[in-house]
């Protein structure tokens, strides 16, 4: 019997430690690449291009036909096989080179697909490493407004303070208790964001016990804009309509056709020996010609048609260019306020906020100042702190962005 509860008690203590594991930033930016089903379909779509290269010689159905009957003489019997075959010149190099524009673009357009997952996983694990760090402050705060209503009611009941001073405290505490419910919602939620880009079957919970700090070198220029996978995705689109336009200006070209056919002559004289020809007699021959197009203006039509797709493509990857270069810039700007500014929390900020919270507790413990006081040191001090948690946030949403738009998927 013991045996068999120390079993038991192994199994649940291992299923306990599998659903509580706790997932580095690299394992989470690996599950999401390995089971989100936007990379399933962006690597289907690369599938099908592929699939779609057998195009690129492209054969119209062969035309088979068979003629019997009195179409040769009063014979009955007479009969015709034909086939034939017609060659769209398109297929002799311009579709196959759109089909192979087509596979570089599906691929490009994962690749896009891959580094804004990853993007926006590096978003939420981070913001919920900042709203599990803010959960800490709160709870200090939560510890120190406890506290101090304990000795408001302790310093009510023995008449050294008033009701107000009472009433202050556990408003304050309250206040708090009413934050902590709401950032525990919020890490829920985005738990909740992470396993959806996870596609994952339960809640994540990430190995960050507080916020860290990123590492970052420097600011790329936007000639780091070459690197990132949507402006190279945009400007294969512009490749790709430059391919489609030379398939429909190759459409105006003749078509190609050739034939083959094999029939009877029956009771038809050979000129040189009088012999008449019998079902049993085969002749033979081959035709080719060209089809040439009439009517030109639904050539025409396509060809202008694919002309200002191609221009609007080119259009579309200038504008996305200037709108990223512009976004670098001002992540940029972001980043350097939000170094500037970390670095004026620890240089003087912080050492001041943890001095504040020591000298109002112990004098208020001596009786040196009032709760008024007491509690505006302490919400100066908190003000600070959560600042700096604030502004380090600040700063990683920053430096994950940068990374984004230069195409490091790291």
């Amino acid at each position: 019997m013991k045996i068999f509860t120390t079993i038991i008690c192994f199994l649940f203590i291992l299923k306990a430690g599998a659903q509580n594991t706790r997932l580095t930033i690299q394992q989470a930016t690996d599950q999401a690449i390995k089971s989100n089903l936007r990379i399933r379909s962006a690597s289907l779509e690369v599938e099908s291009q592929k699939q779609l290269k057998k195009t690129g010689f492209d054969l119209p159905k062969t035309n088979v036909s068979l003629l019997y009957g009195q179409y040769n003489s009063y014979a009955r019997r007479d009969n015709n096989f034909t086939i034939t075959q017609s060659i769209p010149f398109t297929t002799l190099g311009s579709h196959a080179a759109l089909n192979r524009s087509l596979i570089a673009s599906s691929e490009l357009k994962k690749t896009a697909t891959e580094s804004e997952l990853i993007y926006q996983v590096k978003q939420v694990y981070y913001l919920l490493a900042f709203t599990k760090a803010r959960q800490i402050l709160l709870l200090q705060q939560d510890s120190i407004y406890e506290g101090f209503l304990k000795s408001a009611k302790l310093r009510y009941q023995t008449g050294e303070a008033n009701l107000l001073e009472q009433t202050t405290a556990e408003t304050q505490r309250n206040e708090v208790k009413n934050l902590l419910v709401q950032n525990n919602a919020a890490i829920n939620i985005l738990r909740t964001q992470l396993k959806t880009l996870l596609n994952s079957s339960d809640l994540p919970e990430i190995a960050e016990a507080t916020l860290p700090e990123l590492v970052f070198d420097d600011v790329a220029d936007t000639t780091a804009l070459a690197a990132n996978p949507l402006l190279a995705y945009m400007r294969q689109q512009v490749d790709v309509a430059k391919r489609q336009k030379k398939v429909e200006n190759a459409r105006f070209a003749p078509d190609l056709l050739v034939g083959y056919f094999n029939q009877t002559l029956i009771d038809v004289p050979n000129l040189e020996n009088g012999a008449l020809a019998t079902a049993g007699d085969r002749f033979t021959g081959f035709q080719v010609g060209l089809s040439l197009p009439l009517w030109f203006v639904p050539h025409q039509g396509r060809s202008q048609a694919a002309e200002y797709s191609k221009q609007a493509a080119q259009a579309n990857y200038q504008n996305e260019k200037l709108l990223l270069e512009g976004q670098l810039q001002q992540a940029a700007q972001q980043y350097a306020k939000s170094k500037s500014s970390l670095n004026y929390y620890r240089e003087s900020a912080l050492p001041n906020a943890d001095l504040i919270l020591k000298q109002v507790q112990t004098a208020l413990r001596s009786g040196n100042i009032g709760y008024a006081e007491y509690l505006l040191g302490v919400r100066n001090a908190i003000s600070i702190k959560e600042g700096f948690l604030q502004t380090l946030n600040d700063y990683n949403q920053s430096i994950i962005y940068i990374e984004f738009l230069a195409g490091n998927r790291q």
